[in-house]
């Protein structure tokens, strides 16, 4: 395990249960109501192509998160991401910020956690300690410019016993949004504004 990974392993488990975002769905799942001072609002959404279909039937949007790059800056909608984005040295750029690998590896093991979160409280196993540590890495083959990424999670979950944990993020993996894009392809739209 390398510094930088160790250094985000043991971060301090003072706080109340469960990953720092634990979102609407997780705390609605485990309440069994949505959480006050949450509009059950439709956010507005690109139009989907008319041939598209949904495998296993429809999905309910129950949030959309918008986000804009330019200039070396990526932006949320509501100021929340506010941040400079350069490419690293191992690949060429200045470094001095964060960069899309870095931010999807947050988004990622964050994602990942609340599911954690979602499939233990399910089953009444206390997971308060848990970590997910996420790798994001950027691959090329070849010469042209054929990338792609692959990821690698790790979960520590101290004081599961290490079969329930194993089924837990087993459970957690087929749940979590960011590992079914991933696996099983995500829906994609790209059009020009």
């Amino acid at each position: 395990m390398s510094e930088e990974t160790r250094r985000f392993a043991h971060l301090p488990t003072d706080r109340a249960p469960g990953p720092d975002y634990s979102g609407p769905g997780v705390e609605a799942e485990l309440t069994g109501r949505m959480p006050e001072g949450r509009p059950a609002e439709r956010p507005q959404r690109p139009e989907r192509p008319e041939h598209f279909e949904r495998r296993g039937g429809s999905y309910d949007d129950l949030y959309t998160a918008r986000a804009s790059s330019a200039h070396g800056t990526v932006t949320s909608d509501d100021g929340m991401l506010d941040v400079h984005v350069k490419a690293p040295g191992e690949l060429g750029g200045p470094g001095g910020a964060t960069n899309p690998e870095q931010l999807l590896a947050a988004a990622y093991a964050s994602c990942f956690h609340n599911s954690l979160t979602l499939v233990a409280g399910r089953q009444g196993v206390n997971t308060s300690g848990a970590t997910v540590d996420t790798a994001v890495t950027l691959r090329k083959r070849g010469t042209a410019d054929d990338y792609t990424i692959a990821t690698d999670l790790a979960v520590r979950l101290p004081g599961v016993e290490p079969e329930t944990a194993r089924r837990l993020v087993e459970q957690a993996h087929g749940e979590c949004p960011y590992s079914r894009a991933f696996t099983q392809g995500a829906e994609v739209h790209v059009h020009l504004a």
